[in-house]
């Protein structure tokens, strides 16, 4: 996003030639339409698109990190029990 912040590729009249790094991780920024394809090549980023598509993975993240603490108070708690017997 750095990158076509510092181009100001805000909007199709700024679109950008780029080559992605992550390539899995341009995947997803284009299908959530964070990043624009003109067809062509050349990129531009919506800021709002982004905002979802960072929202989508902190609610992912979060619904991840709340599993893990849950079967992690289980498997502690049901060490105690057996423990205890």
């Amino acid at each position: 996003m750095n990158d076509f912040v510092a181009a100001k590729a805000t909007g199709a009249e700024h679109a950008i030639a780029y080559e992605a790094i992550n390539a899995r991780t341009s995947r997803r920024l284009c299908r959530y339409g964070a990043t624009v394809d003109n067809g062509v090549g050349p990129y531009c980023l919506d800021a709002g698109k982004l905002g979802a598509f960072r929202g989508t993975v902190r609610r992912r993240a979060t619904t991840i990190t709340a599993t893990s603490g849950v079967v992690a108070s289980a498997v502690a708690a049901a060490t105690v029990l057996a423990l205890a017997k």
